[in-house]
């Protein structure tokens, strides 16, 4: 539906109800493939319409995608430049994308990903270099406890690493998916 349409039904339902007060604000969501538009009237009927992107589910996130958003990040002078910091992102594909939490299957996935299976990616996942890192606390966590996680001194910077490449993992990733190709 239009916001012409829209202005003009809520216009015809003002009249509808003529006598009546309204002492709050109507709201109007609607829903289209792309972001939700909110058509906010208050009292008086002045209009304000606010736009924002539509929520990213997991099946918005296809393997290009995925695969996209790794090699973007992917390199010596890049955030991924560390075969340890792989752990990141198999957490955050596990949350936002549904993908398994068991670190071997995650890696072979990542591996034979559309683009990365060709690309000669200059730090590549493997499992062995995710051993160490895996066997401490802040792995076993589920990502979003990492925002209240205070780490050990031992862990510290690992997970520092960690975190930080997540955040930006995540932006990458919905980049990807706003990013037309």
């Amino acid at each position: 539906m239009a916001k012409e349409e829209i202005e003009e039904l809520f216009a015809r339902f003002k009249d509808y109800i003529s006598g009546t007060t309204i002492n709050g604000n109507v709201i109007i969501n609607m829903n289209s493939d792309s972001a939700v538009s909110t058509i906010n009237c208050d009292a008086a009927g002045a209009q304000k319409t606010e736009q924002q992107p539509k929520q990213a589910v997991p099946t918005d996130y296809t393997d290009e995608v995925v695969a996209r958003a790794i090699m973007a990040i992917n390199g010596k002078l890049k955030p991924l430049c560390e075969k340890q910091l792989y752990l990141a992102i198999i957490k955050v594909l596990s949350y936002k994308c549904g993908w398994s939490p068991r670190w071997q299957t995650s890696c072979d996935h990542i591996n034979e990903l559309p683009y990365i299976k060709e690309a000669e990616l200059e730090i590549k996942c493997d499992y062995n270099n995710l051993k160490g890192p895996i066997g401490m606390r802040f792995a076993t966590l589920e990502y979003p406890e990492w925002e209240e996680y205070m780490p050990k001194a031992t862990e510290r910077d690992i997970f520092l690493k960690n975190k930080a490449l997540a955040h930006l993992f995540e932006e990458e990733l919905d980049r990807q998916i706003r990013t037309p190709y």
